[in-house]
């Protein structure tokens, strides 16, 4: 922030405003600054993003005793993943559907709700998208929510009242799944559509105030024909197959962004090209400019100035809108400003922020097949035959990192005082295979392949050296898909997982410290402020579509658990949490069984037509969440199936209609699938009973 002032106490604001501590309007009745360390107003707290808090009152000698000070079950049945911000007393956090909460710091006490009131029937994708939310951004007084219909919306942080409501994309193709950024009195939110193959993914920049659109920075070039945008889209076009603005979408930079005040440039991350199998996005293609790769535009015009593609010819979605850190490194004896992340594909980059010259060679933090290493000469990956599975005719190959990535979209954290960076990662393989009729890029996935075939499968929390490129110190902590992370002056990581743990480290040494039943999943990234004198530390849970743990028992995990915002202090007082209430027992599903084969041809419609986006791979859906569990089904539901799928019954409850989707001919396959994985499920249950 470039801010001069004229008296020595705006001087002292603009310094704290500079580290990210809570840049408010001046009130001159105040007779003292705020505490910056009472507040936590941007997702990664200060200007680097770097989720670091400099409060060291909860420390690697004193965490043993962390104790639960207040908890707030939330009014709905999704889980937040939302780091929680924090500003004049008040926890902000989203939640699925649009809604905003504003809860007292101290008590935990609701105090406001904003439901923008989604505009449904929606489509497919932003049906899926209204019930993912990845966080909120703070300015000033107002609080910034992104919604799955495509909207940016402003509303007060005192009233929790609409200031400004935008249209930021189109809900015909895009959806937003991720949380605004700020910087530079600017508002930038990019686009998502679930690689379903059509759309030009964008970021767009607004002004904070006013809502005012400034600029669009469009990732992949669209039809030559029709003209460029700009040079950087004419050089992008270079990069395609032939005719690829008809068969090919994507770049959608679905949730990492960040800001850099130093040197006024906004760098984001964007997505893989669609259809996944390169083989079907043209002849002739190269690089597919500006997919898979970290971009960087001027923040005040969205003007192209660097990018690199992290994966090339990207047929495994391993996107690279995976989070960004800020820091000022000394890299090979050469003090510098960088950015740092993980991507989906295994590598860990160090970049020049100024240039996005890597500035040492990438290494994998977990293990990997599609790349044997980074070419510092050229900068591009040395890519192995191994995992193509798209050369590998019908059945296809096995890849490592699995589809979901080596590390995804949590956050991650870093600490000046160790040089360490905390990565949420994982260590599993995808098996990947044609299908001409999958919605998502022609191709059938199995993230589990690993599970059920003996291989590597599991979550990681690893703490890595950026400068020299190696883990100082890692841990198995479960399932691979894990939460985000805390790094804190008090030489404490704090992390939560999906199977309802949320857990302290030693930051220099790895070593366990404490551990806290929490009740639900964890997959966002907790906070921590100063109240009184007295740290406290926040951290959402809870299992459903929103959180995305709702497949958790598939990955290993613990699905279920109430939607709650729980706030822990050394001096905590509050009574154990609740105990997680039984689920119901599952009910003999209608009979008969259903046919085997004609199931197994049910299962490419529920994948072709992405079902799995918001029921889960294999009907698990949402556990506790807002998506109903499709192994319960009933004769009654049943009844009313062809209603459901291709009659829009349950349109205005978010169900969105499949009639160009699913075809009438489908649907007793569509059936047979969905009854069989409730036969499995009921068969594992009444054989779980039995061995006890």
């Amino acid at each position: 922030m470039k801010f001069i002032a004229k008296y020595k106490p705006l001087f002292v604001l603009s310094l704290l405003c500079l580290f990210g501590y809570g840049c408010q309007r001046l009130d001159a009745t105040k007779s003292a600054a705020p505490n910056p360390n009472s507040e936590w107003r941007r997702i990664g707290n200060n200007d680097y993003d770097q989720h670091f808090s400099p409060l060291s009152g909860i420390n690697d000698r004193n965490v043993g005793t962390l104790k639960l000070k207040w908890y707030a079950d939330m009014p709905v049945r999704d889980g937040l993943v939302g780091v929680p911000l924090v500003a004049d007393g008040v926890i902000y956090q989203s939640g699925p559907l649009g809604l905003v909460f504003a809860n007292d710091l101290k008590t935990g006490k609701l105090l406001w709700t904003f439901d923008p009131h989604l505009k449904f029937p929606m489509g497919v994708i932003p049906s899926w998208g209204a019930r993912l939310s990845r966080g909120l951004a703070l300015w000033e007084d107002k609080v910034i929510r992104a919604t799955g219909d495509c909207r940016l919306i402003a509303i007060s942080r005192k009233t929790g009242q609409k200031v400004w409501d935008v249209q930021s994309c189109d809900p015909a193709i895009h959806t937003i799944t991720a949380a605004p950024r700020v910087g530079a009195g600017k508002v930038f939110i990019g686009t998502a559509n679930a690689d379903d193959g059509v759309g030009r993914g964008h970021v767009d920049a607004f002004d904070a105030n006013t809502g005012k659109h400034l600029w669009r920075f469009y990732t992949i070039p669209g039809d030559p024909a029709l003209g460029f945008e700009n040079k950087a889209m004419e050089m992008a076009s270079k990069t395609w197959g032939k005719e690829y603005w008809k068969k090919a979408g994507g770049g959608n930079p679905w949730e990492a962004m960040t800001y850099d005040p130093r040197t006024g440039l906004l760098i984001f991350g964007t997505d893989g090209s669609s259809p996944v199998s390169p083989l079907d996005r043209g002849e002739g293609a190269g690089d597919e400019l500006f997919t898979t790769a970290v971009v960087a535009v001027k923040a005040d015009s969205g003007e192209y100035v660097w990018h690199y593609t992290t994966t090339p010819g990207d047929g495994w979605n391993y996107d690279a809108t995976m989070p960004f850190v800020l820091a000022d490194l000394t890299v090979n004896g050469t003090p510098s400003a960088v950015v740092m992340t993980a991507p989906k594909n295994g590598f860990f980059y160090v970049f020049d922020a100024k240039t996005g010259r890597l500035l040492n060679e990438p290494k994998p933090i977990v293990n990997i097949n599609w790349a044997s290493r980074i070419d510092m000469a050229t900068g591009r990956p040395v890519e192995l035959p191994e995992a193509k599975w798209w050369l590998k005719g019908p059945d296809g190959a096995v890849a490592f990192p699995y589809g979901m990535g080596a590390h995804c979209w949590m956050p991650m954290a870093f600490s000046p005082n160790t040089g360490l960076v905390y990565i949420p990662a994982a260590d599993a393989g995808t098996k990947y295979w044609p299908n001409r009729n999958a919605l998502v890029g022609a191709v059938d996935v199995d993230n589990y392949y690993t599970r059920n075939h003996g291989g590597p499968f599991k979550g990681l929390l690893i703490a890595w050296d950026p400068v020299k490129q190696e883990a100082r110190w890692q841990h198995d902590i479960g399932a691979p898909y894990q939460g985000g992370t805390l790094a804190t002056a008090g030489n404490v990581v704090f992390q939560g997982t999906t199977e309802g743990q949320f857990v302290a480290y030693k930051a220099d040494t790895g070593e366990k410290l404490w551990s806290y039943e929490a009740g639900g999943g964890i997959l966002g990234a907790p906070s921590t402020v100063d109240i009184d004198g007295e740290q406290v530390v926040l951290v959402p849970t809870g299992s459903g579509t929103t959180s995305a743990v709702g497949f958790a028992p598939l990955l290993g995990g613990n699905a279920g658990g109430p939607p709650r915002l729980l706030a822990f202090s050394l001096n905590g007082h509050a009574s154990p949490l609740p105990a997680k209430p039984p689920l119901v027992p599952m009910s003999e599903p209608p009979a008969p069984r259903p046919d085997p084969k004609l199931a197994g041809l049910g299962n490419a419609v529920w994948n072709g037509a992405g079902c799995e986006l918001c029921h889960g791979v294999v009907v698990i859906g949402g556990a506790d969440g807002s998506v109903p569990d499709l192994r319960r089904i009933n004769a009654a539901r049943l009844a009313l199936f062809p209603q459901i799928i291709r009659g829009g019954l349950f349109v205005n409850s978010g169900m969105p209609d499949f009639k160009e989707m699913i075809s009438e001919a489908e649907l007793p396959a569509l059936r047979a699938y969905i009854l069989q994985e409730a036969w499995r499920a009921y068969d594992q249950q009444s054989s779980s009973k039995g061995a006890r």
